[in-house]
């Protein structure tokens, strides 16, 4: 039990927010990212001012944020019960630093592992060269990855890097944010000003959904679906280990993406889609709500949020932390080695966490062996459903550069995938109509969605 003396990390959440339906109610979809950034603040800066004057009489050290109307505290108990009982708090919720458990390298890596040539087999699967071949292949597109960071500069992603402007001429304002301020390891530190990946994880994921490596002049290595797309990134890991507040101070600056400094918010480069491949356990102090509100401020933007399922499987109801179990984002499983049999780690349905009971995944795509970059110019082979889900945020890229009318219209684009991916079936998990638990709707097939007349 904490004593008096423990500084405890907690978030605020006031009771002001925000009726997200009501601000895009008869917008255009392209309005979306600067009409929600513009209420959230709003909102954030007229009802936020009496409890941070209170917090800066106590000396208490504080973040304050607008995606959701809170405050992230560091205090001892007796502030912490003197903010709960003010008529303007919500709620307030742990911010406890949790041991995200990531994909590792698979134990067998071929020898020629960083000597790969023409397209990589799960892109082949999931058909993206068939979007090539009718000039679609993410221009203009803008990617986003919530992870570990990337590495900026490796030859499979330098050049779509959104900052990148030249040989070592790069300008990270706007396109990079590390929301890690108190860093426990050294290999990025706090706030680093530049991408930096101190896992593998996000430079891994990244690489699936854009990246492509043409430093050997004969032939170019296809590893992302979406290989001219252009990606941007946000830190919300500090070497696999994570908080809600990251998490969530992620999410906003995709919303709205700032200078270095935190400043000057920008509506207008938020990206198309975010890669989203992490979780928040309850069993480490999250709840089944904790990332819902920032969720469904990123989709009302005309975000589209690709989610890995997770990798708890094969036992039913698996599918257990945020923010994979919302119905707002795209959940997506791991199919096995160029196979569409599930892999048996792939986490299903239906999601208890919150009682809703809802199916999931959305969909599923390869996650079994997939090549990607690593750190240092580097490529490994992993497997999980982290995986499996940049192959949706490649997709989104390659669909909405094809169907500009689906641009940020994340519900039909979600129906879009479901009504034209692959059936797959496992009567399991509760499973009945065409949504089941284990697949959702099926395999991502990325020509039949671009041929699509819906």
């Amino acid at each position: 039990m904490a004593s008096d003396s423990d500084i405890l990390p907690f978030i605020i959440q006031l009771s002001d927010t925000v009726d997200l339906d009501e601000v895009t109610k008869n917008i255009s979809n392209l309005s979306r990212p600067k009409a929600v950034y513009t209420a959230l603040s709003q909102k954030a800066e007229s009802t936020q001012g009496p409890l941070v004057q209170e917090l800066t009489r106590l000396g208490v050290q504080f973040r304050t944020y607008w995606i959701v109307n809170m405050i992230a505290v560091k205090a001892n108990v007796s502030v912490i019960k003197s903010i709960a009982a003010r008529d303007d708090v919500r709620l307030l919720e742990s911010n406890h630093p949790f041991q995200v458990p990531l994909e590792q390298p698979v134990l067998d890596q071929p020898r020629n592992v960083n000597v790969g040539e023409g397209i990589e087999w799960n892109i082949v699967w999931v058909l993206a060269p068939y979007a090539w071949s009718k000039g679609f292949s993410g221009e203009n597109m803008v990617i986003a990855n919530a992870d570990t960071g990337v590495d900026f500069e490796h030859p499979a992603l330098e050049k779509q890097y959104r900052g990148f402007f030249d040989e070592d001429v790069f300008l990270h304002d706007y396109n990079w944010w590390d929301a890690i301020h108190e860093s426990i390891h050294t290999t990025c530190g706090p706030n680093s000003p530049f991408p930096c990946d101190d896992n593998n994880h996000g430079t891994h994921t990244t690489g699936t959904a854009v990246g492509q490596d043409c430093s050997n002049q004969e032939t170019c290595n296809l590893i992302g679906v979406a290989p001219e797309a252009e990606w941007i990134a946000c830190r919300n890991m500090d070497a696999g280990v994570g908080t809600a507040q990251t998490y969530i101070e992620c999410l906003q600056f995709f919303v709205a993406p700032t200078d270095l400094e935190g400043k000057n918010p920008d509506p207008s480069k938020a990206p198309h889609v975010i890669g989203n491949s992490y979780g928040c356990p309850p069993s480490e102090g999250c709840s089944s709500d904790s990332l819902a509100a920032a969720v469904r401020a990123v989709v009302s933007a005309g975000i589209f949020m690709s989610v890995s399922a997770g990798n708890d499987g094969p036992t039913c109801s698996t599918i257990s932390d945020p923010p994979a179990i919302y119905g707002d984002v795209f959940s997506v499983g791991a199919l096995s080695l160029r196979s569409n049999a599930i892999a048996a780690y792939s986490s299903r349905g239906p999601v208890t966490a919150d009682r809703s009971n809802r199916i999931k995944p959305n969909l599923v795509a390869p996650g079994s062996a997939v090549r990607s970059c690593v750190r240092g110019g580097g490529y490994a082979v992993y497997s999980g459903t982290s995986m499996a889900s940049p192959h949706i945020t490649g997709a989104i890229a390659l669909l909405w550069q094809a169907k500009p009318e689906y641009e940020r219209d994340v519900l039909a684009t979600m129906r879009l995938l479901e009504n034209t991916a692959d059936p797959l079936f496992e009567p399991v998990c509760g499973s009945l109509g065409d949504q089941n638990n284990v697949y959702g709707f099926g395999g991502l097939n990325i020509m039949k969605a671009l041929d699509s007349r819906n």
